[in-house]
C-alpha cells in the first residue's frame, strides 16, 4: 500500500524559486566578475584617440624650456603645450583619462599632473605614471610657426 503525503513539496511554488540560495548567489557573482573583469580588459586595451588637426603654435620661440601654455585646440577641447627641449614641443588634451578633470603641467616635477586624483603623465608621451588613470593623455599633433 502506497501512502500520499500531503506536503510533497512539489511542484515548487513560484515563490519558492525565486530563493537566492548559494548555488545561484556564488553564480551570480562569478558571473558579475567576469563581467567587470573584461570591462576593464576592454577599457584597458582601448586605442588612444589621437587627434589629426594639428594646432599651430604661432609664438613658439617666446615658450621657454620646461613651460607650459594652455591653447584652444578644435572644438572645445583645451590642450596644454609644453616645451621639453629646444626642439621639441608637445601638446595633449587637458582632460585626464580617468574622469576627465583638467590637468596641469608640474615644471619643477617635470610631468602633467591632475590635481583630482593625483595622476602623473609621462612629460614627452603622456604615459601614466602614478595614479588612477589607466590611459594617458590624449597627444595633439603641434606645428611651430
Amino acid at each position: 500500500m502506497f501512502v500520499l503525503k500531503t506536503d510533497d513539496g512539489f511542484p515548487i511554488a513560484a515563490a519558492a524559486e525565486r530563493v537566492l540560495d548559494r548555488r545561484r548567489f556564488l553564480c551570480t557573482a562569478g558571473a558579475a566578475a567576469v563581467a567587470v573583469a573584461t570591462g576593464e580588459w576592454l577599457g584597458a586595451t582601448a586605442p588612444v584617440p589621437v587627434a589629426t588637426t594639428p594646432i599651430v603654435l604661432a609664438d613658439a620661440a617666446s615658450l621657454a624650456v620646461g613651460a607650459a601654455r594652455s591653447i584652444d585646440a578644435t572644438g572645445d577641447t583645451q590642450a596644454i603645450a609644453v616645451r621639453i627641449d629646444t626642439t621639441t614641443v608637445v601638446a595633449f588634451d587637458r582632460r585626464c583619462p580617468h574622469l576627465g578633470c583638467p590637468v596641469v603641467w608640474s615644471e619643477d616635477r617635470g610631468r602633467f599632473e591632475c590635481p583630482c586624483h593625483r595622476a602623473a603623465f609621462e612629460a614627452r608621451t603622456g604615459l601614466p605614471v602614478t595614479g588612477p588613470a589607466r590611459r594617458g593623455l590624449t597627444p595633439i599633433p603641434v606645428e611651430l610657426a
